[in-house]
């Protein structure tokens, strides 16, 4: 009867076979003896082989392995499935492999003979390995993946490598201006100079990605920044050409977030884009702690050039890994005919298409005369002015107020982005959650934007005012972790208004956006100098632009859909009518 047999890896783990169960009462040695008990076996086809005796713990191991790849197996629909009899793939028999019960030896995917040809474990990886099984399928399950969903994990994966190759140097700072005798001023100056190439590279980035689309854009965004932080080590011992190689680096990582916009105003439904805004722009956070955790390793054992050159060739792999399994246009994909048949009924012949598209004229007068545009941009200025001074100088004031070394601040330091990471698990599911509801898009920006700036604002509040000084360690970086709720605020606002232009309009905001890192680091270190308190300094300034931040967005912001020319006929009414990008 079948309850009396049970299903064993072969002598030499080549495949599965069945044994008698009754083999295990009887057991006399350890790993690799012979089972005595049982020495005759069933193959499955009426040939009989030796059990060779092992631990149990060896058996559900490799049991658990077949398991996991026949309910893998049976969830495709394997056509061998209907062979036998069988009903499911998960209803194997007790203690033997799922996908078996009922279909006979005949209808088994595996070879339940033993080999007697010697070649061992490994003689056909793609009929026996179950490790090689499990590419496959996931390969497989790739594949048949949303273009959206490949596109926002490629994008989240530069992004974490953009705020690797820009945090790396506050770290390499130290050693370099030790080697090359720079002054605390030279060495700011070296790296403000990554500011210019951002600021310079937002309006280039939005017109590109409207032009040619934000997946064609991104990678050679990145091959730019990779290539000249691979540079550094070459041009050290140069100012100019040292400085001249971080404008590089900003020009390229600022062409990330225009690209990121068009690509998720593109492809991404309206009650999914926080999520994946979340998802994309979280990567700074995770590229930080990267960084600031790498880094020092780094330059502690192979000196500090090794930061720049491994971070390079990281963002090099990425081009290469994005343009193998990501297809840069949507109509590159075979699997998705009838996707493309209902975008070019729905939505016109240029449809998906980002050269027709950015043929039209740019509407820049509208963009300037809108008033929620105009709101948006003075919330991302105040929305990057705590982000910049604070994460500039809070290691400092940690070394100030706390007395703490600098070691100790440097960890301190990574508290805000691994908050940001934990926050953004929470924002955006409930931002997305809120508009699947039916509350209006507006309303739910206005929400989490206002969470964004309040939240943190009363957190430094409550340091300021408190006697306990530590309270500053974990009530700073968490009220900066809540400001993460931006992303399913302001950073998913400009889809909202314009989704066709998504790339044109963040690049307006965050050139504004990126003035901060310019003008406010320094500011706040002359306002230091000239007060010696930090309340005056940092926590002044900040608290300034979250209150006013949050009532300017209050009062004049919103996620109405600006009625611009064509743009019904090139997005299909935006993403929340089209059926290419509803969820599938």
């Amino acid at each position: 009867p079948r309850s009396a047999w049970r299903w064993e890896v072969s002598d030499r783990g080549e495949g599965w076979r069945a044994v008698l169960a009754g083999g295990d009462s009887s057991r006399r040695g350890g790993p690799g003896k012979r089972d005595r008990g049982a020495e005759e076996g069933h193959d499955g086809t009426g040939a009989s082989s030796r059990n060779r005796g092992g631990t149990d713990d060896s058996f559900f191991w490799a049991w658990g392995a077949l398991w996991a790849g026949g309910v893998a197996a049976g969830a495709q629909g394997d056509p061998k499935e209907d062979r036998g009899g069988s009903t499911s793939a998960q209803d194997g028999p007790a203690g033997g492999p799922a996908g078996f019960e009922g279909r006979g030896p005949e209808a088994t995917d595996f070879d339940l003979e033993p080999s007697t040809s010697g070649e061992g474990p490994g003689k056909d990886p793609s009929e026996h390995g179950v490790l090689k099984r499990t590419y496959e399928d996931l390969s497989v399950k790739w594949t048949e993946t949303p273009y959206r969903y490949k596109i926002v994990v490629a994008m989240a994966l530069a992004f974490v490598v953009c705020n690797m190759d820009k945090v790396n140097i506050s770290i390499a700072i130290i050693p370099m201006a030790s080697d090359y005798g720079w002054t605390p001023t030279t060495a700011g100056f070296i790296q403000s100079a990554f500011f210019y190439g951002y600021l310079f590279a937002q309006l280039p980035g939005g017109w590109l990605s409207n032009k040619f689309g934000g997946q064609k854009v991104l990678p050679f965004g990145v091959v730019l920044w990779s290539a000249a932080t691979a540079a550094v080590p070459f041009v050290a011992g140069d100012i100019g050409w040292l400085s001249f190689s971080r404008v590089i680096v900003g020009l390229g990582e600022g062409l990330s977030p225009p690209a990121a916009a068009d690509v998720i105003a593109r492809y991404v439904p309206v009650n999914e884009r926080a999520r994946a805004t979340s998802f994309v722009f979280g990567g700074l956070n995770m590229g930080t702690v990267a960084g600031l955790t790498i880094a020092p390793s780094l330059i502690e054992t192979l000196g500090w050039p090794s930061v720049f050159i491994l971070f390079g060739v990281i963002g090099i792999v990425w081009c290469y890994w994005f343009n193998a399994v990501v297809p840069t246009n949507i109509e590159a994909e075979p699997e998705k005919p009838r996707e493309r048949a209902l975008a070019a009924e729905g939505n016109g012949s240029d449809a998906g298409d980002p050269a027709a598209e950015g043929d039209q004229g740019i509407p820049w007068g509208t963009f300037v005369r809108h008033t929620p545009l105009r709101a948006l941009t003075y919330i991302h200025f105040c929305n990057n002015w705590a982000i910049y001074t604070i994460l500039s100088w809070l290691p400092t004031f940690y070394k100030d107020s706390l007395k703490v070394d600098l070691q100790g601040a440097a960890h301190l330091a990574l508290l805000p982005p691994i908050a940001g990471i934990a926050v953004s698990l929470v924002a955006a599911p409930l931002a997305d959650g809120l508009i699947e509801k039916g509350v209006s898009i507006t309303t739910v920006r206005k929400l989490m934007q206002s969470v964004a700036f309040l939240s943190p604002a009363a957190c430094m509040l409550a340091c300021i005012f408190s006697e306990d000084k530590q309270l500053s360690t974990w009530l700073l970086p968490l009220g900066l972790g809540l400001q993460t709720f931006s992303f399913a605020g302001l950073y998913s606002n400009h889809q909202d208004i314009a989704p066709k232009y998504a790339s044109i309009l963040l690049a307006i905001t965050n050139i504004f956006g990126s003035m901060p890192g310019v003008v406010g680091v320094p500011f706040t270190g002359w306002l230091l100098d000239h007060t010696d308190s930090w309340n005056v300094s940092l926590f002044g300034p900040t608290l300034f632009f979250y209150i006013t931040g949050a009532w300017v967005y209050v009062r004049w912001g919103s996620a109405e859909r600006l009625a611009l020319p064509g743009d019904e006929d090139a997005y299909g009414g935006g993403a929340e009518t089209s059926e290419l990008t509803q969820p599938l």
